[in-house]
């Protein structure tokens, strides 16, 4: 199967799962659940859970109801931070993917909430993936979960951000932020099978290559929002808009050596390519 057909294919599986998964707007109270399928059912690539789907490729587990599970909890709480990162008191964005944010088409109390709900909501499709499969090791994954979110992963690259507006910064100040508010939730998507599942001579290269990634979806955005005229302290303020490319191929590269090319990691490498395609810098 072509990169294209598998992402179309595993998209539609977890969008399936997504909609199983979270509350119908039917359900009372009606506001929160339409907010929380507004944020996930808003033209996302799925770039996250795509990962997980690849990384089980990778090292021979069979994709099916757990992995795409796993997907749909990484899922949620990317949508999650993207509510709370576009909240008036942080970003405070108009337009997510070209539509309304959630503040913006609801409430900023309902934001707030949709955000508490939907990262409620991933821990617990976390206790559904333990009752799937029982001897999985749901400790380990539970760990590595709570250190990708908290404030020493996603939340503590949130607060930098915000602390570092408005004021100079440098290079290491702006690799904290990537690696926390961007690149934490992309290695758990890329370890969260070998860990589940034990599979623990396979942790080390996933976990470079989602670290890797991660820092090369970030350092492309960057690149992106900078030539479009965003004024936000960014990794090409610091190396210029030449260096902080190299520093883009750079990651990529390092991504796909981390998994040695090798033939079960051909999906892997794809969206490697995929990310690096889609910035076209």
């Amino acid at each position: 199967m072509n990169l294209s057909d598998y992402i179309k294919h595993h998209t539609k599986k977890l969008n399936d799962l997504l909609d199983s998964a979270l509350p119908k707007e039917a359900v009372s109270p009606h506001t929160i659940h339409r907010a929380m399928r507004y944020s996930v059912f808003n033209g996302g690539k799925r770039l996250r859970p795509l990962i997980t789907i690849a990384s089980s490729d990778y090292i021979g587990i069979p994709v099916d109801k757990i992995i795409y599970s796993l997907g749909a909890m990484i899922e949620m709480v990317h949508a999650y931070s993207l509510v709370h990162d576009d909240l008036p008191s942080m970003d405070n964005d108009d337009l997510r993917r070209g539509k309304p944010t959630v503040h913006r088409m609801f409430n900023e109390a309902v934001a707030i909430l949709t955000g508490d709900a939907l990262l409620t909501q991933a821990f617990e499709l976390m206790g559904t993936i333990g009752s799937y499969k029982k001897n999985g090791d749901i400790v380990s994954l539970l760990n590595e979960f709570t250190g990708a979110l908290g404030s020493k992963g996603l939340v503590g690259g949130q607060i930098m951000d915000i602390e570092k507006k408005n004021v100079p910064v440098d290079e290491k100040d702006i690799l904290f932020i990537h690696r926390n508010k961007t690149a934490a939730l992309i290695t758990f998507s890329a370890v969260a099978v070998p860990v589940f599942f034990k599979k623990q001579h396979s942790v080390a290269s996933l976990r470079n290559y989602g670290e890797a990634l991660g820092m090369a979806f970030q350092t492309g955005d960057d690149i992106v929002d900078y030539t479009k005229g965003d004024k936000e302290p960014s990794i090409v303020n610091v190396l210029g808009i030449d260096g902080a490319k190299d520093l883009f191929y750079e990651y990529i590269d390092k991504a796909k050596k981390a998994i040695k090319y090798e033939k079960d990691g051909i999906y892997l490498t794809g969206i490697c390519d995929w990310i690096k395609e889609g910035f076209s810098l």
